[in-house]
């Protein structure tokens, strides 16, 4: 089948769609290659999937496993667990949900924020709530909200020191970081402009802009921060 219209698209194991799919509802298992853009009201898939074009789901995408589109992503609410990739922009009306690995070639926009692991977005996080907890090397070109918290998953000083890896090993890195609240730890910020920062352990900034209400005896502000030690150092 070169294209897929239907009210109800449901496949398990393998399918394979050239052109593009519309549908009212999705479930999805297992695997699902698909040339063309797929649409939907609601959508849910759980395995290795791959779009190539862009993708639209008018109220709740949920994935589960490997899900990578080609193109950008448009939904009303989205939760992913496990790696999720898009080669476009990330598009959420309402509230974004991630556990694992989001990697966003271009912007993110949403309303909210929530997540748990790393992410890798070309351009600017955006929403009124950002929330999560950091667990591996992370970057982001910026982040814009209301309200900002960033919190590492674990300290260094509380690895053993034969497991220690290189410092940066849970660490979201950032160009710029501008809200009018921030709460951060372990995070690498070259410029933070915020109305109230709280800078917590392993905090690295740059230049500020704003009030610091509370910093952290291993949170380091100014120029001196900007090179990460060398790898098997820490400070």
């Amino acid at each position: 089948m070169d294209r897929v219209r239907t009210k109800a698209f449901s496949s398990e194991g393998f399918a394979k769609v050239p052109g593009d799919i519309e549908t009212e509802t999705a479930v999805v298992t297992g695997s699902l290659a698909a040339g063309g853009r797929f649409q939907a009201q609601s959508a849910r898939f759980s395995g290795t999937h791959r779009i190539d074009g862009d993708v639209r789901v008018t109220d709740l995408l949920r994935t589960n496993g490997t899900w990578r589109v080609r193109g950008g992503v448009s939904v009303r609410a989205a939760r992913f667990d496990g790696a999720a990739s898009v080669g476009g922009s990330l598009s959420v009306a309402d509230r974004l949900d991630w556990t694992g690995a989001l990697d966003i070639r271009l912007d993110v926009r949403a309303t909210q924020v929530f997540f748990r692991g790393r992410m890798a977005v070309g351009g600017t996080l955006a929403a009124r709530t950002i929330s999560g907890e950091i667990g591996a090397l992370s970057t982001a070109g910026a982040i814009e909200a209301d309200w900002v918290e960033v919190r590492r998953r674990k300290s260094l000083r509380d690895v053993p020191i034969f497991l220690l890896p290189p410092p940066a090993w849970n660490e979201l890195q950032v160009d710029r970081i501008e809200a009018a609240e921030v709460h951060l730890s372990g995070v690498r910020v070259r410029r933070l402009i915020s109305d109230r920062i709280w800078l917590g352990p392993d905090t690295h900034v740059e230049y500020v802009e704003g009030t610091i209400v509370s910093q952290h005896r291993d949170a380091h502000v100014g120029p001196e921060s900007e090179s990460p030690p060398p790898p098997g150092l820490s400070r």
